[in-house]
């Protein structure tokens, strides 16, 4: 017994001060500081469009390959609110001594500040996307087929030009401002004399998260520029707009006032609209297109006015990361006046996007 008793005495004093120390030593934190990213990430993209167009009216059945964009994206974060873009962009040039070449030139070049003001929002200086263009073709995704109605008919000189500008997102996801002070000149021309051109954009969602009102947008455009003293370059642009998983809609109105001749500056007056419809079976799959452009180059000259029609459609791979699409259409134009030839033509594309 007294063996018992000494044994459980030993047992008790060695246990007492395992568990005095198990009790006053806290467990070691679990919790580890967020590594820092490793500044510069830098990422490396693609995007390029392929063609092969025949001419079937008025230009002897000319047909050609082509490739009509070819873009190395490079974008860096520097920091973490720090970023810049660099794209040098491959076309075919039609003048001087490298005539029906293919070149390289840049794009975009632009530094961006993130987060200045509202979640979202950033600031942008050098040669960088101005307000319309780029956003346009966010909801259009056939920049393969052609350029945007605006560029296309001129009254726009480019997706990017050398400027600064400010995007913020409106509160409560009921739209965005993109507005800055530019050049005007687009990026394919330096800078002619002392005089910009203000652009601006405002775009409402009247029905944020209510459902398929959500996909409804109103747009206003505007640029407030010169090409010298009194020969403005005024634009102003209305677009309405509708995003669905299985459609997407477009109706817009433009007006122009220009002066771009020195040599005869006569002010002109310039307006259209245009409306694209595309009915698909989401962001991967069978989709179909239709656009028609309606535009008058000068309302002090009878028959000036011309109409576009494209219809076609295609089929898209979309992934997280890339894109591809097979595209076909027929693309018909009509002048009014007599003197210029209807055309007409059969466009095959391939978009390529990673």
């Amino acid at each position: 017994m007294t063996r018992t008793f000494v044994l459980s005495l030993l047992i008790v004093t060695l246990a007492v001060p395992v568990s005095a120390q198990t009790q006053s030593t806290p467990p070691a934190s679990t919790q580890t500081t967020p590594a820092q990213p490793d500044y510069p990430i830098i990422r490396v993209g693609v995007l390029s469009y392929l063609q092969y167009a025949a001419e079937t009216e008025n230009r002897d059945g000319a047909n050609s390959f082509d490739v009509t964009r070819a873009y190395l994206n490079i974008n860096a974060q520097v920091a973490s609110r720090v970023r810049f873009r660099f794209t040098p962009d491959i076309r075919r040039i039609t003048d001087s001594s490298l005539a029906g070449s293919l070149v390289v030139r840049v794009k975009y070049a632009f530094g961006q500040l993130d987060t200045l003001g509202q979640a979202g929002s950033w600031a942008r200086f050098g040669l960088h996307q101005t307000p319309w263009l780029d956003f346009e073709e966010s909801i259009n995704r056939y920049r393969v087929q052609g350029t945007m109605f605006a560029e296309r008919e001129g009254l726009i000189p480019g997706s990017g030009d050398f400027g600064a500008s400010y995007f913020t997102p409106l509160p409560h996801g009921f739209g965005e401002v993109h507005g800055g002070v530019f050049n005007g000149e687009g990026f394919t021309q330096p800078e002619a004399n002392k005089y910009k051109s203000v652009q601006g954009r405002l775009t409402v969602r009247p029905f944020p998260n209510r459902g398929i009102a959500h996909g409804l947008r109103v747009s206003g455009f505007f640029n407030k520029g010169w090409y010298a003293a009194d020969r403005p370059r005024d634009l102003g642009i209305v677009m309405g707009s509708f995003e669905h998983r299985h459609l997407v809609a477009t109706l817009q109105y433009l007006n122009a006032t220009e002066t771009p001749s020195a040599t005869t500056p006569v002010e002109m007056d310039r307006d259209g609209w245009s409306a694209f419809v595309e009915p698909k079976q989401g962001p991967s799959g069978w989709a179909g297109l239709v656009r028609y452009d309606s535009f008058e180059s000068d309302e002090s000259i009878p028959d000036s006015t011309q109409q576009r029609v494209i219809a076609g459609g295609g089929y898209w791979f979309v992934w997280p990361r890339s894109k591809v699409g097979l595209v076909v259409t027929n693309e018909h134009v009509n002048y009014d006046l007599p003197t210029r030839l209807d055309e007409n033509r059969i466009l095959l594309q391939m978009h390529f996007e990673f």
